[in-house]
């Protein structure tokens, strides 16, 4: 392997990580609006239910189409808050963050190590700067194994500028 072709893997990791961070912060968003969709009207419901149970409990029994409601009501909200808990989508939020950030951070190593190593040529000095970019794979191989997945249609939607901007220009130069 050549410095040049050390420096192009470097920019292929760089931009794979930009990618990866931008899914998975997309990823966060929406489960993070889910979570939301589903537990807020879990809260009303559940407010609702509990009003309407304590407001009946001293009234005549012609109010049967209230229980009624309040029951329906309160099978709603058993349903929604089981929903809430099932895909918990809180969690699944935090994670595709957390993942989104490693990403991150690896392509922050990569754009110093690509501005640290671009001037190099020939063979001396190759072993260092070698073994750092295997490090950086590794890490980001690491990352891929525990990270929660992300569906090939977010993963391909997830443009970055990264790609038609390298942090080296045509000239190899910063």
């Amino acid at each position: 392997m050549s410095f040049e072709n050390m420096i192009t893997t470097a920019e292929q990791y760089r931009q794979t990580s930009q990618r990866k961070s931008n899914a998975h912060y997309g990823m966060s968003e929406s489960a993070s609006r889910k979570h939301t969709l589903l537990g807020v009207p879990a809260a009303i419901a559940s407010g609702i239910v509990g009003t309407a149970i304590f407001s009946s409990l001293n009234s005549p029994k012609e109010i049967l189409p209230i229980q009624l409601a309040a029951g329906l009501l309160s099978l709603l909200t058993a349903v929604l808050v089981s929903l809430q808990t099932f895909f918990n989508f809180a969690d699944v939020a935090a994670k595709h963050r957390e993942a989104a950030a490693s990403y991150e951070a690896i392509r922050h190593k990569l754009d110093w190590f690509i501005l640290a190593n671009a001037h190099l040529s020939g063979s001396d000095g190759f072993e260092q700067p070698l073994a750092t970019l295997l490090e950086i794979s590794s890490n980001m191989d690491q990352i891929r194994r525990t990270a929660p997945s992300i569906p090939d249609r977010i993963y391909d939607a997830s443009q970055t500028q990264v790609a038609s901007n390298p942090i080296l220009g045509s000239t190899g130069k910063p």
